[in-house]
């Protein structure tokens, strides 16, 4: 599995989402002056909040998967897998009203599937069978239950259920159905973290270490010479600033709509075009009268 999943929709809107970034002019009012009757103190700085998704992937091979092939006509994996995947990855301007002292924020986690069932569901004796012979009962018991599907939908069996009383017999057969094809397929467990990395930039650096990325243990420290490293690159554009005037006492800041992109190792992971003040121009205007 690819470390980075890429995805076509998401790099044409991005492409979209740039062009039109690149037609915007981003300013903002530095310096000690007064408005509303207050002193205001204001200089222009970037702050890139960088978010990285990483999914956690554990599989592991079920039990009766070598008669798979034999017993059900699918061949199975018998590997165990525990993996880490970068599936998703952003990069934006952070509003300094919402600033963070801490260069990271704390990692979130969603648990995708279920736990695993504590007793093997196809343990019904305590009289120790082959496991030839205990897989075979098992895809018995998956016939069994297709079979009992069936005759529920079309009203062979009994006098025929109905209602919320099907919906729920059909439930229960899928439920049961399910657990037994995971003896020979195996279950996965899934979990997503997400982590925010706040980046202030300076104008005399156009890179920096987001990260380190182990696909065996996922996000880890910069000094982790184990894991690959996440970078973020700053291109300034060449934009075109108002000439100001000689004289003037009022400063503006123009942002520089620079080409920012995000890497695992040689792998673009996502790229944005962001207002990026550092790399941008003051311009003086005179007092408006």
């Amino acid at each position: 599995m690819k470390r980075v999943i890429f995805i076509l929709t998401a790099l044409v809107l991005s492409a979209v989402v740039s062009d039109v970034a690149a037609q915007q002019v981003v300013k903002k009012r530095i310096g000690v002056y007064k408005e509303g009757g207050d002193v205001v103190v204001a200089e222009a700085v970037t702050t890139l909040a960088v978010d990285i998704t990483v999914e956690h992937e554990v599989f592991v091979a079920g039990p009766y998967a070598r008669y798979a092939q034999k017993l059900l006509g699918k061949r199975a994996s018998f590997v165990d897998r525990d993996q880490y995947t970068i599936v998703s990855a952003d990069v934006a301007v952070l509003s300094h009203d919402a600033y963070v002292a801490s260069d990271a924020c704390p990692v979130s986690e969603e648990v995708v599937v279920s736990e695993e069932l504590p007793l093997q569901i196809d343990r019904m004796s305590a009289v120790e069978k082959s496991p030839e012979v205990a897989a075979s009962a098992a895809a018995e018991q998956i016939i069994a239950l297709r079979r009992a599907r069936l005759e529920l939908i079309t009203g062979e069996m009994g006098d025929g259920v109905f209602g919320a009383g099907l919906e729920s017999a059909l439930a229960e057969i899928g439920r049961l159905e399910q657990a037994y094809l995971e003896l020979f397929y195996g279950k996965s467990y899934v979990t997503r973290s997400s982590q925010r990395v706040l980046l202030p930039v300076n104008e005399s650096n156009k890179t920096y270490v987001v990260a380190r990325f182990n696909p065996n243990s996922g996000i880890v420290a910069k000094d982790d010479l184990t894991g690959e490293l996440v970078m973020l690159s700053i291109l300034p554009s060449e934009c075109e600033y108002p000439a100001g005037d000689a004289k003037g006492v009022v400063a503006y800041r123009y942002a520089n709509n620079a080409e920012v992109s995000l890497t695992l190792g040689q792998e673009l992971i996502t790229r944005r075009v962001l207002p990026i003040y550092e790399f941008g121009k003051t311009v003086m205007y005179l007092l408006p009268r």
